[in-house]
């Protein structure tokens, strides 16, 4: 009452940071405050809302991945009040015009006052959202490939990039929703790669025992949780979109004007592959840019897909040197192509993967 409180809006324009919503809840599914049903029912773009309902999830429309789409790329332009785009129902309006939950989904003038993120300590880890929301059939090696999405949207977004302890090698604090006061055994790390600790019992009442009923089935899954194998393609995954982040100052453009002038969204409107986000940055005379052109593409689907963009026609796009190394993680990423001619890239189910030009 006596003053102004800082909130996320209030500190529009102070330089100060603070962690973003947006992307979040639109990544992952539902909202974090969510139990019962709604923990399976509300998926997220990463793991399978509309295109790979669990047996909760399916009434889910195609409009629905589509505007969950366009809120994360609201989070992939660091949230910037003035930075324009196409939306799902083809209108190309300012991020702060659009509509989040009563707030304008732009809420920042400069990427620096925002904090990206998938995953934090309150909640549960991406691993058991997934956990809840993927369906129960889905392959271990699948449940690593949409943890690396989630990284990979988080990577590829302007503004600064806050990664949980434990993303990269699928942490699980078996569903804990809040586990401040849960001890070791629900939040200890194991460094030797070799278990996520998934599945070690239920967690503690207090936030989580109106679910127990609904997490014991799934804790007890063993086709869920991850081996070595799984937790070391994670890890090494992680540790190339940290290097691909890093090897251009594109992925953090300094001021929301570099946002507006170098980012570009294709694949967007309402004849969208809407599976696919595509993003377009433009180098030219950036210091430490060291490309002309990134192009960087997030198929989360669990099939291939196509997008043939007129705007990237005859390019020189080339995969990204850390997908073409040879210790690279993801060999899937290796095998996604781009043809000049058509303007069009394939890319694997799965998968994000950035092309460069010079």
């Amino acid at each position: 009452a006596r003053f102004v409180q800082a909130s996320q809006l209030s500190l529009n324009g102070s330089g100060i940071g603070t962690f973003s919503d947006r992307a979040r809840d639109y990544v992952r599914g539902g909202g974090p405050f969510d139990g019962g049903d709604s923990l399976v029912a509300n998926q997220g773009y990463i793991n399978g809302l509309w295109y790979d309902p669990n047996d909760k999830g399916g009434a889910k429309t195609k409009t629905d991945l589509m505007w969950a789409g366009d809120v994360i790329k609201v989070g992939l332009a660091g949230s910037i009040r003035s930075f324009t785009f196409t939306t799902h129902w083809d209108a190309s309006l300012k991020l702060e015009d659009i509509n989040y939950n009563g707030q304008p989904a732009g809420y920042v003038l400069n990427p620096g006052e925002v904090v990206n993120y998938v995953e934090n300590h309150d909640n549960q880890t991406l691993f058991d959202i997934n956990a809840y929301k993927l369906p129960q059939a889905t392959s271990k090696e699948d449940r690593a490939r949409a943890q690396v999405l989630g990284a990979a949207i988080n990577a590829f977004s302007q503004g600064v990039a806050y990664f949980h302890a434990g993303i990269d090698t699928l942490r699980s604090k078996s569903l804990d929703r809040n586990s401040y006061n849960s001890g070791d055994w629900f939040n200890r790390l194991d460094w030797t790669y070799q278990d996520n600790h998934f599945g070690t019992g239920l967690p503690m009442q207090g936030d989580n025992g109106t679910n127990w009923s609904l997490m014991g089935p799934i804790l007890g899954n063993a086709a869920i949780k991850p081996t070595g194998t799984e937790i070391a393609f994670t890890r090494d995954a992680f540790r190339d979109l940290l290097k691909i982040r890093a090897s251009s100052t594109l992925f953090r453009l300094r001021s929301g004007d570099d946002v507006k002038a170098r980012l570009t969204f294709h694949n967007t409107g309402s004849t969208q592959v809407p599976t696919v986000l595509v993003g377009q940055l433009n180098g030219a005379g950036y210091a430490g840019a060291n490309f002309g052109e990134v192009v960087y593409l997030v198929n989360v689907d669990k099939v291939a897909q196509t997008v043939a963009i007129d705007a990237l026609k005859n390019k020189a796009y080339t995969l990204h040197p850390v997908h073409t190394g040879a210790g690279a993680a993801d060999k899937r990423a290796a095998t996604a192509t781009y043809t000049a001619a058509s303007g069009t890239f394939t890319l694997p189910a799965r998968t994000a993967v950035v092309f460069v030009a010079n």
